[in-house]
């Protein structure tokens, strides 16, 4: 997959979801989405409190932590993002919900997807399909947005997944989560990452499906 590293002199632009999410045009992306129900409530209900309890140990006393995050200095957001973000990983390998990925079937929706526009919306990069999330590397091309990309994505193959699960309601929670990936080091560690995550889980053969371009 071709890489642009972050270059801190080429213009970014930043919105805010539930997370804050950085754009700059020919920049690889790590991304992390999840099925609806693979955080139990209480969990992301408990996470919430913890954000604002981080932050007010800081000064910052809001009632949504995204208004706070956004008073940080770029060191305190990386150092938010990184405690909350092995949280939230270790929280998906330890397999909540229903795992409907597990399902073979599944899985190949997934890859299936993603491959069909390769190198024409996007440069598909690493990608793995656990049980109750996915993680994968992606370059947008020109004219292409990851946003719309992601909702293309999850929007199609939830439906797929629903009718062959004979399910209907929300299969994808609503964000994604994404990283620029700044240089070469980082692509690697992400790299390695995905290749890893399924021994972590403990995954066995079948329950998960490692794609390498």
């Amino acid at each position: 997959m071709p890489f642009q590293p972050f270059s801190d002199r080429k213009p970014v632009r930043i919105y805010y979801t539930n997370m804050p999410h950085w754009r700059q045009e020919g920049c690889t992306y790590f991304v992390t989405y999840r099925l609806a129900d693979s955080i139990p409530e209480n969990v992301l209900h408990q996470w919430e409190r913890e954000k604002l309890h981080w932050l007010s140990l800081r000064g910052i006393h809001v009632e949504k932590w995204p208004e706070g995050f956004a008073r940080l200095d770029p060191a305190a957001q990386h150092a938010f993002l990184k405690h909350f973000n092995r949280a939230l990983n270790r929280c998906l390998d330890d397999g909540h919900g229903s795992c409907a990925l597990r399902d073979t079937e599944c899985q190949r929706i997934i890859a299936d997807g993603w491959r069909h526009f390769a190198g024409m919306r996007y440069e598909l990069g690493d990608l793995v399909v656990m049980p109750n999330h996915v993680h994968l590397l992606l370059t947008p091309l020109p004219g292409h947005e990851l946003e719309d990309l992601m909702g293309s994505r999850k929007r199609q193959s939830a439906r797929e997944i629903n009718l062959r699960l004979n399910r209907e309601g929300d299969f994808w929670q609503k964000h994604s989560y994404d990283h620029i990936v700044r240089d070469e080091i980082e692509l690697r560690a992400f790299q390695k990452y995905i290749a890893e995550n399924t021994a972590k889980a403990r995954l066995r053969q079948g329950e998960y499906l490692h794609l390498v371009p």
